[in-house]
């Protein structure tokens, strides 16, 4: 009879989704009767078929995996990449229910719609700077009908939310320097106070914008540059590197 034995796969693939393609061995002495080597090649024959069958259907499963795994990598989302198929509850349960479980039945009175309630303006943070602008009546149509001047009854105040544009500015740092004029001392200089960066121009403010503007908004150094350039100010990214480099450090 024909014999298999299991043959390793050339595929480097795990032992979850491993392959063995099997090898056939014919025996040492192939039978002289017609019949009986009419029954070994048919049991060829169907043995090359299931190994067919079982190649095509992990081939399929690789290619599967695969096409997975581009979508994971290049796909629009990672977050949404492989999920077309996780929710397909609905498509499984129309396919195995019948025609009376299909129909669902109308409620005896239609409930009247309600109406939408309108949603409410949330408040402004009390704690933000209130600037108070004020719109008067022209002083021509504060005259009553009767001839008597209107006065102040009521305030109608609405709000807004407000941004101030970043403002670029140059601190100058003026250190005073006392000396005896009646003698020849030495003088005295105010010192500086502490600095992250002592030799550069860059002041803690701007230090700190850059970090946030880098780790939190996650900006790269050329938009940020190009954001100080509208303000007529020149920082190279170069040195917007180099001074987050000497504050991690």
């Amino acid at each position: 009879m024909l014999e298999t034995v299991a043959k390793p796969s050339v595929f480097p693939l795990n032992s979850t989704s491993g392959f063995t393609l099997p090898e056939f061995v014919l025996p040492p002495t192939l039978p002289a009767d017609i019949d009986a080597l009419t029954a070994l090649l048919h049991a060829l024959i169907k043995s090359h078929d299931d190994v067919k069958l079982a190649a095509l259907s992990h081939i399929n499963f690789l290619h599967e995996q695969i096409v997975l795994a581009r979508r994971r990598m290049f796909g629009p989302s990672s977050e949404s990449a492989g999920q077309e198929r996780l929710f397909d509850e609905a498509e499984v349960l129309a396919a195995t229910s019948t025609e009376a479980q299909d129909i669902a039945p109308l409620p005896a009175q239609a409930c009247a719609p309600q109406k939408k309630a309108r949603g409410k303006r949330s408040l402004l943070p009390p704690e933000l700077e209130r600037i108070e602008i004020i719109h008067d009546v022209p002083e021509s149509e504060r005259i009553c009908d009767c001839g008597t001047p209107m006065v102040v009854i009521n305030r109608v105040v609405s709000e807004q939310l407000d941004i101030v544009p970043m403002q670029v500015r140059v601190l100058q740092h003026i250190r005073l320097v006392y000396g005896c004029e009646a003698s020849e001392h030495a003088p005295v200089t105010a010192k500086l106070p502490a600095q992250p960066l002592p030799k550069s121009n860059a002041s803690p403010g701007l230090l700190a914008m850059l970090l946030t503007t880098k780790y939190v908004d996650g900006l790269p150094l050329a938009r940020f540059e190009k954001v100080l350039a509208r303000h007529d100010v020149l920082v190279p990214r170069h040195n917007q590197r180099l001074g987050y480099r000497f504050l991690i450090a």
